[in-house]
């Protein structure tokens, strides 16, 4: 499909058909589209903590906001976006040796430099305490990546902000692991009476969005 016409048709599910569930081969290209996200640097900082069961939707349910609940309750799966509390210097060495095993790096002196250049980012963000903030920026490009490829298979989804974060933290033990939840989404297919599949999409007229730098008093 033409991504501008996808975008046009793509809205955010209110509520979801409890009875249609995503095929596993459609989950497994989902995960793959989160797999190749683009991030800054390359710096792949995301854990995605993938549910389905009803357990895990009950797992999480605490921490989700009561007017989300529905969200959770009714989808077929969701996906808890978590960043890594620092990049340090083991990871950024895994991250090396794919790169290498991938064949993007040709040599041990590009990999030199790769690695130098990569943390060289990663201790800026470090230095000045923007490392959570920085890393939560690279998973809303996955995440967006994520709504899109969803609605290029066909299905629904909901981001989900309004849950707590350090509460998700606790009931899935993210401490024990380094990492930090920041983003849920929940997919699904939305369900007849889902009041949003109807209604007009309204954005702001470009005019309003967008301005010629050429043109531009500054």
């Amino acid at each position: 499909m033409d991504f501008v016409k996808l975008s046009e048709q793509r809205f955010t599910a209110k509520k979801f058909d409890v009875n249609k569930k995503i095929p596993r081969d459609d989950v497994e290209k989902l995960k793959t589209i989160l797999q190749l996200s683009p991030s800054s640097v390359n710096s792949q900082p995301w854990v995605f903590l993938w549910g389905t069961s009803d357990n895990s939707k009950k797992r999480v349910r605490p921490a989700i906001a009561d007017f989300n609940w529905n969200r959770i309750d009714t989808c077929s799966d969701f996906v808890v976006i978590a960043v890594r509390k620092g990049l340090d210097d083991k990871f950024q060495h895994t991250l090396l040796d794919q790169e290498i095993k991938d064949g993007r790096i040709a040599n041990e002196e590009i990999a030199k430099e790769c690695f130098e250049s990569r943390k060289f980012f990663i201790d800026l963000r470090e230095r000045s305490g923007q490392t959570l903030n920085w890393e939560t920026k690279q998973a809303y490009i996955a995440m967006t990546a994520l709504l899109y490829g969803a609605a290029s298979l066909g299905i629904d989804s909901t981001p989900i902000e309004g849950f707590d974060e350090n509460k998700m933290d606790k009931l899935l033990n993210l401490d024990n692991y380094g990492v930090h939840s920041v983003l849920v989404v929940t997919l699904g297919y939305d369900a007849e009476d889902d009041h949003n599949r109807t209604r007009p999409k309204s954005r702001l007229e470009q005019s309003k969005i967008f301005f010629d730098l050429d043109k531009f008093p500054g």
